[in-house]
């Protein structure tokens, strides 16, 4: 007999000899290739692959010169422009992974990976094999890792959407075969079976009998061996691992009844009292399956939606270059390019218009259908579309680093996580499926003294009709379908308790300026002091507000001539920074609140000293100051207006029960006036970022649950110390990147959507969870007293499934 090699289960080539000991057993292998891996696995101290894995490894293929010098190739810095992410000495990308058969083969490549001191962090996406490295490029070549990933037996490069389509595609392509194998096996199955049932049989011959199980055995066999191969490989892994779920008892009644059945018809005198259960096996597996596709239609669309939005960068631009226009490649665009796009065309990249007038549907990125009018100095995205007239783009960033690719790297962190309820409920599945084998075992032995001849034929029904399938799809159906509707409405979900921590939430509380406030600050007026120019002033905090984010900075944007240099940003209060003016020496200036610029300012100033210093209430002015380290030397007064909804949001959030809070760095004044207006429970005015994080713990010491809208850096600390944060679609991107929740539009009732959509989501949950307990008690009791047969089992069963998939499919609407 040959024999065969321990990795890749292929025949060892006569006269071969290499082997290994695992697990204190000798191991042989086909070549040098199998070996090393095996050696790898072995010394790695991660030898309970073998295990766990549920196929046969692929044999590798030997690394060569050829292979080296290919993986080397993705050390060259010009190519790794792009795909690749750099964060200081921290680099990131995502990387295709290839010859992955199982589990197994994920938990391997991760452990040993992850084991590598300089990887920061690397996780694999089991669904489309997508895996997401983290890495200190200072100290370890890409290529280092690509090659430890090739001697493991499997192959990594750069992610590809084609690449992840294609696997969707196949699984799809897989799925439905499988199915329609199972469909007509069960209907062909049926017309056998059905007359039997209805007793129409009575006159037929044996002959006639034993013919009709032998066309039914051979239309079940595929089943068995094909469509229901998923559930099999699953079981095995899962008693292998000691893990109980519920394609064990799947497994167990699928072949227990084509063996049992199987028997019947091969060995003994076929008589019609004895039951065979093609027909069951058949329409078991079928009906599995189509719950399970439903499912997979569901979480599929939502797992690669990635894919859907990488799709929406053209794959080429024009630009202008040298006074005329050319079509290079999107993906080397480059900061600064001067991209044309004309009407109906798609924006390659994120920059500001520097030319023209129109308006740009942004429905993709932020679920807004209206397109929104753009000018000279407005912000546009890649991805969305010029829908009247031309405009010229002064790009601010590369395509791989634009708002759409920002949103992907957010949904693939956030598909990397499991809720607490997906948790809690695929542990009571566990339990569950223990409880359905006791019981089975249990009826089994009671039938056994009642009427032996009936033991199989329950038993089996028992452990058809309780497969938690159902529970064990209550929970996962009804958030893909809730995150897919509000990424739709454009409310991106970047972390999985986020759903769950929305229907716990107390007490709310809001940043103004750029949240409640639309953040589009109008310069108001300007007040010089001593020997400046009104264009001197405004040229220095021009300059020394170039590199922020916030808001105020964009006001200041139109007077830019050169950025200031040493500068310092203190959170809340102003920034720093020396600014060559004209043709005089470098000087020191402060710019910010007076509070912030009096410490620096020799001369004594007062608010009340000047008439144009007093704040307009209804325009919810914003004073700030410009000083020389010597004395203040000008006053800016600026304006800004509350979103057209916030008043309806906030009145939503008390009608739910909610208490609302402001927590802004902004003066009294201002901050009492939007309170007002809004009718808001309480607020805080003139807050450091310490304040404002010491302020929630102080109500979450009361036992709050709070939840933080905001949108600038300083919002920080209070986004992370508050249960569920949510980021306007205007912050800053470190902002939206440690946020729960990104709100993509600037329509406040979109919060409130979501906290509704999540009260309904826990809704169905709770409805999916009791349909799906309260079938298997109503259905238990009548199987073990047997008044279910088992084709009945099995459609019961599915039905139960997809109602509770079709249940949750009504959150996408």
């Amino acid at each position: 007999m040959t024999q065969q090699c321990f990795h890749c289960q292929e025949a060892i080539p006569v006269g071969f000899s290499a082997s290994l000991k695992i697990d204190h057993k000798e191991q042989h292998f086909c070549c040098y290739g199998c070996l090393a891996i095996a050696e790898t696995i072995v010394t790695g101290g991660l030898e309970s692959f073998y295990q766990h894995r549920t196929q046969a490894s692929e044999k590798p293929d030997l690394l060569n010169d050829s292979d080296l010098a290919e993986l080397q190739l993705f050390d060259d810095p010009e190519l790794q422009k792009e795909f690749v992410e750099n964060d200081g000495d921290l680099s990131e990308l995502s990387l295709s992974v290839s010859g992955i058969t199982c589990a197994a083969c994920i938990w391997l490549i991760e452990k040993e990976v992850s084991k590598k001191s300089d990887v920061d962090s690397f996780a694999i996406n089991h669904t489309s094999h997508k895996a997401r490295l983290r890495w200190n490029s200072s100290l370890t070549k890409l290529s280092d890792i690509l090659i430890l990933i090739r001697k493991l037996g499997y192959k990594a490069f750069p992610y590809e959407e084609g690449l992840a389509r294609e696997h969707a595609e196949k699984e799809k392509k897989t799925a439905i075969f499988r199915i329609a194998i199972a469909g007509i096996a069960t209907m062909q199955n049926m017309m056998f079976a059905l007359p039997l049932y209805l007793g129409l049989y009575s006159g037929i011959t044996n002959e006639f009998i034993s013919l009709f199980r032998w066309v039914s055995l051979l239309m079940c066999l595929p089943v068995v061996l094909f469509s229901a191969q998923p559930f099999f490989k699953a079981a095995y892994r899962d008693m292998k691992t000691g893990h109980l779920t519920m394609d064990i008892p799947v497994s167990i009644a699928i072949l227990a009844a084509f063996l049992a059945s199987a028997w019947i018809t091969i060995f003994l005198e076929p008589n019609i009292q004895s039951d065979v259960y093609f027909d069951s096996v058949s329409m078991f597996t079928f009906f599995l399956l189509l719950g399970r596709f439903v499912e997979m239609q569901a979480r599929h669309k939502h797992l690669n939606s990635d894919i859907e939005m990488s799709q929406l960068l053209p794959s080429t631009a024009l630009i202008k270059s040298s006074g005329s226009e050319k079509s290079i490649p999107a993906h080397k665009l480059d900061v600064d390019d001067i991209l044309i796009v004309k009407q109906g065309q798609i924006i390659a990249a994120d920059g500001i218009v520097i030319k023209g007038r129109s308006r740009v549907d942004e429905s993709a990125l932020s679920g807004e259908f209206l397109p929104i009018e753009k000018q000279e100095g407005s912000f546009v995205s890649g991805g969305t579309v010029n829908t009247e007239n031309t405009l010229e783009i002064k790009l601010t960033a590369k395509a791989k680093n634009s708002r759409v690719a920002a949103i992907i790297k957010l949904l693939d962190n956030a598909l990397g996580q499991k809720p607490r309820t997906v948790l809690i409920a695929n542990q009571v599945a566990s339990y569950f499926v223990t409880a359905v084998l006791i019981v089975s075992m249990v009826v089994g032995i009671s039938w056994y003294f009642i009427d032996p001849e009936r033991v199989f034929h329950i038993v089996l029904s028992v452990l058809v009709v309780t497969c938690p399938c159902a529970l064990s799809l209550a929970t996962p159906t009804a958030l893909t379908s809730a995150n897919t509707f509000l990424r739709s409405r454009g409310f991106l979900i970047t972390k999985a308790h986020t759903l769950e921590a929305m229907t716990q939430v107390t007490d709310i509380i809001f940043d103004k300026t750029g949240t409640l406030t639309q953040g589009k600050f109008s310069l108001d007026k300007t007040v010089v002091y001593g020997d400046y120019t009104e264009d001197q002033v405004l040229e220095v905090t021009a300059g020394l507000e170039t590199h922020s984010s916030h808001p105020i900075a964009n006001t200041f944007a139109p007077y830019f001539k050169h950025a200031a240099s040493d500068i310092e940003n203190i959170t809340g209060l102003g920034v720093t920074g020396s600014y060559l003016l004209d043709s005089e020496p470098s000087k020191k200036y402060y710019f910010g609140s007076l509070t912030f610029v009096s410490q620096y300012s020799l001369s004594p100033f007062s608010l009340s000293q000047q008439s144009a210093s007093q704040e307009d209430e209804h325009h919810q002015s914003l004073n700030l100051f410009l000083t020389d380290g010597q004395n203040i030397i000008a006053h800016f007064i600026l304006s800004d207006t509350l979103r057209d909804d916030s008043y309806e949001s906030i009145q939503s959030f008390k009608k739910m029960g909610l208490k609302t809070h402001i927590l802004s760095g902004d003066k009294t004044h201002s901050v009492a006036s939007i309170a007002e207006a809004l009718e808001i429970d309480a607020y805080q005015s003139e807050q450091s970022p310490e304040a404002k994080l010491a302020y929630v713990k102080a109500l979450q010491d009361q036992g709050k649950q709070i939840a933080m809208v905001g949108d600038g850096i300083n919002d920080l600390p209070v986004l992370s110390g508050a249960k569920l944060s949510i980021a306007m679609g205007e912050a800053s991107d470190i902002t939206k990147m440690n946020s729960d929740a990104i709100l993509l539009n600037s329509k406040m009732t979109r919060i409130n959507e979501a906290f509704e959509k999540a009260h309904k989501t826990r809704k169905i949950i709770k409805e999916n969870i009791c349909w799906a307990i309260a079938y298997n008690i109503f259905m238990l009791p009548l199987a073990a007293a047997g008044f279910v047969p088992p084709y009945f089992a099995a459609l019961g069963m599915s039905l139960s499934s997809l109602i509770v998939v079709f249940n949750s499919i009504r959150l996408k609407h």
